[in-house]
């Protein structure tokens, strides 16, 4: 058989596709239509020697903010092209009054696949926070008419915990369970810092939705003082709720990491929570902070104008959030499965996405993992030194070689200053 593109002699991992060792990848238009040994290269238009690169399905990230005109959302093909990321879901930043501006501005206009958790408040992300400070926002019906005519590409229903969204009356939580339940889909839940407390959202949860900012460290955290796994938590889990690494630019703990996955609480998926903010790490200052209900110094997003120091380079991108899990102990291939087979499968997509199995689209992230130090910090600034770190190489986009471009310009409430004036 001819192919349009031929990835010659990379690593392979797809463990759920059973994949493993150097094998080549054929390519016909945009899907996979041989993984063997030995391709003749004389059978190709187009060869790529990806000898020593690992090659894996190209990335899903599960959490991300990337709707035009919104406090969060950035422009996300440029990122993609330079991470292996080819599928990207928002997560919850259009409600139903913006899921179709969602479709025509995000999902049509960029060049990776896009879907979305719909958030439960009809207005969505617009600004930074208290989306839910109104309970009327939750309108179930508005939100199922919304759905059904954009089901393609809805993942589920989202709804933000905690001070951020503004939520203290349960009524909105009530609604996205029915929602969610009405519509057979999943919920995404956001954590973060109390109230409500994690005792009383927790249970909204069922078997196959996802809680997300999982290893945060604010006061709806997961563990208790000793590290220990919170009774409320590993009830969830055993029911079958999905853990999400979430990362994002205030939901992620080096401690409660450190805590959970040893005591085999890993993430089912690793995703960035990859918004403007979030995009510089650690280097993010908040420069005016907006109203909020009293004082609430552990807020995950308590700021409105936003000062980056130093350098514009990524920093809590998807592959900063493997090197961290890789660091804490998760092996290549647990690795690989929660950022492919694992959100493919919370997507209802197994086999089209996520997967390198013949007739699936051609979506690859050719990467290395290279024995060269780097510096890591968590959203509070603290430090852990790994000798290992993820690269990207090339990635691949429905069979085409996708070509890096610059980063957007950021939005009017982000600046960078240098060192010296921080």
């Amino acid at each position: 058989m001819p192919f349009d593109l031929l990835l010659k002699g990379g690593e392979v991992i797809d463990p759920n596709a059973g994949y493993s060792g150097r094998l080549d990848i054929g390519i016909t238009r945009n899907r996979i239509t041989a993984v063997e040994p030995n391709i003749p290269p004389e059978s190709a238009f187009q060869v790529i020697d990806v000898s020593g690169h690992y090659v894996a399905p190209g990335f899903i990230d599960l959490h991300t903010h990337y709707l035009p005109g919104t406090y969060w959302g950035l422009e996300p093909d440029a990122i993609g092209a330079r991470t292996g990321v080819t599928t990207w879901v928002d997560a919850g930043s259009a409600g139903a009054m913006g899921l179709a501006d969602f479709r025509d501005s995000a999902a049509a206009l960029m060049q990776a696949r896009s879907f979305a958790f719909v958030n439960i408040s009809y207005i969505g992300l617009i600004g930074p926070n208290y989306e839910m400070t109104n309970p009327e926002y939750s309108n179930v019906e508005l939100l199922k008419r919304a759905i059904s005519q954009n089901r393609d590409i809805v993942a589920g229903v989202k709804i933000r915990a905690g001070r951020s969204g503004g939520g203290v009356d349960l009524t909105p939580f009530k609604r996205a369970r029915r929602a969610a339940d009405e519509l057979g889909l999943r919920l995404m839940m956001h954590i973060s810092g109390a109230p409500p407390e994690l005792e009383e959202v927790l249970p909204f949860l069922k078997s196959g939705d996802v809680l997300t900012h999982a290893y945060n460290g604010r006061t709806m955290r997961l563990i208790e003082d000793n590290g220990k796994i919170r009774e409320v938590a590993k009830r969830a889990v055993e029911s079958g709720v999905l853990l999400d690494v979430g990362h994002g630019a205030g939901s992620f703990s080096f401690v409660s990491a450190e805590a959970l996955i040893p005591q085999g609480y890993a993430p089912y998926t690793i995703s960035s929570d990859l918004h403007w903010m979030a995009l510089y790490g650690h280097r993010v200052q908040d420069s005016q902070v907006i109203l909020s209900r009293g004082d609430a110094p552990d807020d995950d997003a308590g700021s409105v104008l936003v000062d980056i120091v130093g350098g514009r380079e990524p920093a809590f991108d998807l592959l900063n959030c493997l090197t961290k899990m890789l660091h804490l102990g998760m092996s290549l291939p647990q690795i690989v499965e929660a950022v492919t087979a694992h959100p493919a499968t919370v997507l209802g997509v197994e086999g089209e996405i996520g997967t390198l199995k013949p007739g699936a689209y051609a979506d690859i992230a050719v990467f290395d993992v290279v024995a060269e130090g780097i510096d890591l910090y968590d959203v509070h600034g603290e430090h852990r030194h790994a000798d290992r770190q993820f690269k990207h190489a090339l990635t691949v986009l429905n069979g085409r070689v996708w070509e890096q471009q610059p980063l957007p310009k950021p939005p009017a409430w982000l600046r960078f200053v240098d060192e010296e004036a921080s």
